[in-house]
């Protein structure tokens, strides 16, 4: 269902599911970054639920305040749940589980800026290696994975002061795979999507050859999570 007003970039504590209706195919996106027909198959017909923690703790690295966001999902079809924990201070750490191996990610909170049409979108320091500009444009909105024009992503005021100035509120991630190279950028916000407000994941994965897919994931909200 469409994501209550209560939880928006600045806090996304709740319960999730991918909605394969409503997503563009993930299976192109798996392929490039090495997973094995088996396992694309899998998890194309699996249910993934995340249980999201967003809060704001002390930075180990910076003895500084800094927003962690915990993700557990679970996967039906057998497969396997993973975790993840992230801390928004844009900072290299590692992560490795089975899905997607050893990688080096970082991500961060970040404001958007007004674009010389008077429109606001998200300020996309774009860590992609790649000079096709369809991937900042779609990263930051303004067009579908198949160039068509999009209606961007939604601007909503955070309720907190301590992400600096600008307008809106967005997460931007970006993950490398040690041992293939590919890269994984997403940039995370709200959009209308037949006309209901949805939590969303605009992906750009990129092989170490320069080959790109384009993929943006609609998320659904199941409840809010249980103290």
């Amino acid at each position: 269902m469409a994501a209550p007003s209560d939880l928006a970039m600045d806090n996304l504590t709740g319960v999730w599911e991918m909605d394969k209706g409503l997503s563009d195919d993930i299976g192109p996106v798996l392929e490039l970054q090495g997973l094995s027909w088996f396992l694309r198959t899998a998890i194309a017909f699996a249910t993934a639920t995340m249980k999201i923690s967003e809060y704001t703790d002390v930075d180990p690295t910076t003895s500084k305040s800094v927003v962690r966001i915990d993700i557990a999902q679970i996967l039906t079809g057998g497969l396997a749940g993973t975790t993840e924990k992230r801390i928004l201070s844009w900072t290299d750490r590692e992560h490795k589980d089975y899905i997607f191996g050893h990688v080096v990610g970082r991500g961060r909170l970040f404001r958007g800026s007004k674009d010389e049409d008077g429109r606001v979108r998200p300020a996309v320091d774009m860590q992609t290696k790649h000079d096709d500009p369809k991937i900042k444009k779609f990263l930051r909105g303004e067009i579908h994975s198949d160039g068509s024009p999009a209606e961007g992503f939604l601007v909503e005021e955070p309720k907190s002061d301590m992400f600096g100035e600008g307008e809106g509120l967005w997460l931007q991630s970006f993950a490398r795979n040690v041992d293939s190279g590919w890269t994984a950028e997403q940039i995370w916000g709200f959009e209308m999507v037949n006309g209901k407000r949805f939590y969303t994941r605009r992906i750009a994965v990129t092989s170490a050859n320069g080959k790109y897919v384009l993929a943006r994931m609609v998320v659904s909200f199941l409840r809010h999570k249980e103290e």
